[in-house]
């Protein structure tokens, strides 16, 4: 799975959904800075290797270079446009591979950190993941990432809720009711993260240009008339919620 700047073969949506938008995503990425500093200021001890999955454009990766200076980074994603702009970030302070978080390289060795921010809710089987990620954990190491919540966009979804509409919100896991994998649960929190927008208009592009605009599956999208009712709700500001989960995984 792993090839440096080469395509994955089939490029799956999610690539390139994230891919697209590669060069502006940083312009809109408040809440994902907030959620990887949060993450970063998780990491309690000093590893010596540290495999990120889902980077994006490196933010998080800048804050892990400046936080553990003698620290070996591996930076991964799944869009190869993302990983062209973390390489811009941080040049050669990181070593670079395309990889699917789902299926990832083992030939990478084992890391004493594995750490994802924001990407785990993209997963089509998270339990399984996380357990193949764990494998990667050197002795004592640690998995930490952050993933969206059950109580993310609650506004939202109560204004469809109130004019009788479907919404096309995915459903995140809850804190108590997270999936984990065999070998053992991890340690959970919830926080909430909020954003204040002009408009729901401002909503909907945001999470267009951040990658993140595509419904769940079996959506069919409201017709504009319905459209605009739900706009009419948010005409005096939205306040989008966050609820994010940051989770630790400890080596089995």
């Amino acid at each position: 799975m792993r090839r440096e700047f080469e395509g994955l073969g089939a490029v799956n949506a999610v690539a390139g959904r994230f891919g697209a938008q590669a060069g502006r995503y940083d312009d809109v990425a408040r809440v994902q800075r907030v959620v990887a500093e949060r993450l970063a200021a998780r990491v309690a001890f000093t590893p010596a290797r540290v495999l990120e999955v889902g980077c994006g454009t490196g933010y998080l990766g800048a804050l892990l270079a400046q936080r553990l200076p003698g620290a070996a980074l591996v930076l991964t994603d799944i869009a190869p446009p993302m990983l062209a702009q973390a390489r811009a970030r941080l040049g050669a302070r990181a070593r670079y591979a395309v990889m699917d978080g789902e299926a990832p390289d083992a030939g990478l060795g084992q890391f004493d950190l594995i750490i994802s921010s924001l990407a785990f809710q993209w997963f089509g089987d998270l339990p399984g993941a996380i357990g193949r990620l764990r494998a990667m954990l050197a002795p004592n190491g640690q998995l930490l990432f952050a993933t969206l919540g059950a109580g993310s966009f609650g506004a939202w979804a109560a204004a469809h809720a109130a004019l009788g509409l479907p919404c096309g919100l995915h459903d995140y896991p809850s804190a108590a009711g997270f999936a984990w994998p065999p070998g053992g649960a991890g340690e959970i929190e919830a926080e909430m993260v909020a954003d204040e927008l002009p408009d729901g208009w401002a909503f909907a592009r945001d999470l267009k240009r951040l990658g993140a605009g595509q419904p769940r599956a079996g959506y069919k999208p409201l017709s504009p008339r319905a459209l605009k009712a739900v706009m009419a709700r948010f005409e005096g500001g939205l306040r989008a919620e966050y609820q994010v989960l940051f989770g630790r995984v400890r080596a089995g």
